[in-house]
């Protein structure tokens, strides 16, 4: 390389996990509970080293999408080829300077998940003993790469993706994490339960009166006096479902009630009904139905 092209090079703009954004195909970021997810791809291969001195951010997880990636990672007296296959799985501790040459494509989902955040997932999954994550590289976790591509998946080209949608799989991928790999194997404290018929139907009681707005699942997990984890394996044991998809059926019945018995506009029921806009309604009621809310609404009426 010669000096001018070095120069070009380093001066090539690089997100804040030092890695090159001229030749990003794909660069999306989700905020989610106590951690942040990344979704990187680049045909070519992100250019040039990547490098991020140590800090206190926390950790790094970065999963592989497909295969045919792989790295140089240097060590302070040596250095080592990690070869990465499909839902190959690194996970890195900030705190240590990291510097890596990449080669071939490059297909990721990264999270983010900080020192305190961790310990307070530990804490929603009913877990002792678990103080930090285990640096590894290289091992498959299909399981979590189906939450993470769960978690980045568009239908038709869209993301229809709710704030309780990313809140349920931000704490499914956190329990997973630190069950996984966190230091020493942890106490699991609580069993699996059924929520109570009071908690049903404090349950629905609040989903109905913020039918058009966002829910959490802390909030869900309160009504119940439950930790997130523990309401999440409870209620998909109660209700055969996960809250995101129990809110959206929820949602799609109140909308059928209104096309067949009102003449409320598509528009209208999409904003009452709680999704973003008329296509946003359109896509989930044809998911669901089979058929468009229009087309519903004419057979229905006729």
């Amino acid at each position: 390389m010669t000096n001018a092209s070095a120069a070009l090079a380093g001066t090539r703009p690089r997100d804040s996990l030092g890695c090159s954004l001229d030749q990003l195909d794909d660069d999306r970021t989700i905020e989610g509970r106590d951690m942040v997810f990344y979704r990187k791809r680049s045909l070519a291969g992100p250019p040039g080293r990547v490098t991020t001195p140590g800090n206190g951010r926390g950790y790094l997880i970065g999963l592989s999408l497909a295969g045919g990636h792989s790295r140089r990672v240097f060590g302070e007296h040596h250095s080592a080829i990690q070869e990465f296959g499909q839902n190959s799985i690194y996970v890195r501790n900030f705190a240590d300077d990291y510097k890596a040459d990449l080669k071939g494509s490059f297909d990721f989902t990264l999270l983010e998940i900080g020192y305190g955040a961790l310990q307070r997932i530990a804490d929603a999954a009913s877990l002792t003993g678990v103080s930090e994550l285990r640096s590894i590289s290289g091992s498959p976790d299909p399981v979590l790469g189906g939450m993470l591509g769960a978690l980045f998946a568009s239908v038709d080209g869209h993301t229809d993706r709710s704030a309780l949608f990313v809140d349920q799989l931000s704490v499914a991928i956190g329990v997973h994490m630190v069950r996984q790999y966190g230091n020493g194997r942890g106490d699991r404290l609580a069993g699996g339960r059924r929520l109570s018929q009071r908690c049903q139907a404090k349950i629905r009681e609040l989903v109905q009166a913020r039918l058009d707005g966002e829910l959490t699942v802390e909030e869900l997990a309160s009504t119940c006096n439950l930790s997130q984890a523990a309401f999440l394996r409870a209620f998909r044991e109660t209700m055969g479902s996960t809250p995101y998809r129990w809110l959206l059926q929820q949602r799609i019945e109140k909308a059928k009630d209104l096309l067949q018995f009102s003449s409320t506009s598509l528009s209208e029921i999409a904003t009452t009904c709680g999704f973003s806009d008329q296509s946003h309604f359109t896509r989930a009621f044809v998911q669901a139905v089979g058929a468009t809310p229009r087309q519903w609404r004419r057979n229905r009426q006729s």
